[in-house]
């Protein structure tokens, strides 16, 4: 049995009490999982990780704000212990909203900000919200304080609900760094959420809320609904079109509007009853791994802007109508850039659950020696690369090259079917050099160096199926 201990938690009257939290993984999931597959169950194990993270993440950011003397401990306090209590009363709506990816990406921000002692940047009073969002998912009622920003306005995300912004007003000079604090009442009764009296009802998908109370102006539009892209067939998905930095940043969001929503919509159908009906098993695994969809918008000279640690794409990918790219920090997001037909985005979706399983694999066991400096380079990216990110592309390509392998046996007109084979001929040919060169160099753990060895293993199994002299040919034209 692998085993991995992260310092758990229970809440009690005053400071949180630490208990030891076990994550134990049968070695026959690990194998699985470094194989590529593992399943639904599998990806629930490693998102127990990533919740386990989380509350120890935010444990830290508590004991840290009154040790630094934040000027929002206070509030930060009693969020906890709200916290606390949604957690005992309502355990899975608190675990839902704690895993969701933009909370992930809050938590790891707000935490690194206040280690490094810069506190005025840290924003740990927005876990008021992301409790009041866990209070209305439960369906009960809370009231929490948080501080607005510098203008006065109230603007932040109730995390898998919304983006809530309210006018600006002018805040007392010095109080609470320079911002006033609002009360936040919910109501997971009826759905509502009041704002220093003012009460906001939740809207229908196709429109903002709207305010009403004093000083308010009559349809003040002050709620933006996250939307939700559904997908059926065989394998049923739902995901939220939202932004990872809606939590740490609420006031820089643009916020999907609906007819956004429906252009998404229409774009994932095809490729996900690609999935659905021909690589179920990718599938199922999206199904369970994967919370939030975030459009990315593109740079002048056409590059994804991927913030927060994300990936640029290759540089097959920058010069593509699609760009993807994943967060360590906020396991089950999936961005995207462009549009692309159902075949080129369900190969991107395939590509970038690969990278959000082995995120939280390595973050319960280390793929990569620490102080590890090599470099090398890949085929499939320009310039050299750290050893954890040839790891991470090694993984993802290998599920790649297994997509085509399998498309390969779906197609049946000639143009799709020689571009099945051509693709699968060169992800494939690419992992075999990567893996290699991992297994021959140093920098890996025993963990990494047992999931690569699974890699290589099932690119070996891969020796035997060939493809069409031409499809070999020009897959060697253009490597990685």
């Amino acid at each position: 049995m692998f085993t991995r201990r992260f310092g758990g938690l229970s809440h009690g009257r005053g400071r949180s009490r630490v208990r030891a939290d076990r994550h134990e993984m049968p070695p026959g999931t690990f194998l699985a999982i470094a194989r590529g597959g593992g399943g639904p169950s599998a990806v629930r194990r490693l998102l127990a990780g990533q919740y386990s993270r989380n509350l120890l993440a935010l444990r830290e950011v508590v004991e840290l704000t009154g040790d630094l003397r934040h000027p929002h401990a206070e509030l930060v306090r009693r969020a906890w212990h709200d916290l606390g209590e949604l957690r005992r009363s309502a355990p899975q709506p608190a675990r839902q909203v704690l895993t969701y990816p933009a909370v992930s990406a809050w938590v790891a921000q707000t935490l690194a900000a206040l280690r490094a002692g810069d506190g005025p940047v840290a924003q740990p009073a927005m876990l008021g919200p992301v409790v009041a969002a866990a209070a209305l998912r439960a369906g009960l009622a809370l009231r929490v304080a948080f501080p607005t920003g510098p203008t006065g306005a109230a603007t932040f995300a109730l995390p898998t609900l919304g983006l809530v912004r309210s006018a600006d007003t002018p805040a007392p000079p010095g109080a609470h760094g320079g911002s006033q604090v609002v009360e936040l009442v919910v109501d997971g009764a009826d759905g509502t959420v009041a704002i220093d009296g003012v009460t906001v009802v939740p809207a229908a998908a196709d429109r903002p809320g709207r305010a009403t109370g004093p000083g308010v102006e009559p349809g003040e539009p002050v709620w933006f609904r996250t939307p939700v892209l559904r997908a059926g067939g065989r394998v049923g998905l739902r995901l939220r079109l939202d932004d990872l930095g809606s939590v740490a940043r609420p006031g820089a969001v643009v916020p999907v509007g609906p007819a956004d929503a429906a252009v998404w919509r229409a774009r994932l159908a095809p490729a996900w009853r690609l999935l659905a009906t021909r690589h179920r098993r990718y599938a199922a695994e999206l199904a369970a791994a994967v919370a939030m969809l975030m459009p990315l918008a593109r740079d002048g000279a056409g590059r994804a802007a991927l913030a927060g640690g994300g990936r640029d794409g290759t540089p097959r990918e920058r010069g593509a109508e699609l760009v993807s790219g994943t967060f360590p920090a906020g396991v089950g997001c999936i961005a995207i850039a462009g549009h692309g037909d159902a075949q080129t985005l369900a190969a991107t979706l395939v590509h970038e659950l690969a990278h959000n399983k082995l995120a939280a694999l390595d973050d319960l066991f280390a793929l990569v020696e620490p102080a590890d400096g090599v470099r090398l380079s890949v085929p499939w990216r320009a310039g050299l690369r750290p050893l954890p990110a040839l790891v991470q592309g090694l993984y993802a390509h290998v599920r790649v090259a297994d997509f085509w392998r399998r498309q390969r046996h779906v197609e049946t007109e000639p143009g799709p079917l020689l571009r099945a084979q051509v693709e699968f001929e060169r992800v494939r040919l690419a992992c075999r050099d990567v893996a290699g060169r991992l297994l021959a160099g140093d920098g890996l753990t025993p963990y990494g160096r047992l999931l690569v060895a699974q890699l290589d293993d099932v690119l070996t199994g891969w020796r035997g199926e060939t493809v069409p002299r031409r499809a070999a040919a020009l897959a060697r034209r253009s490597p990685g």
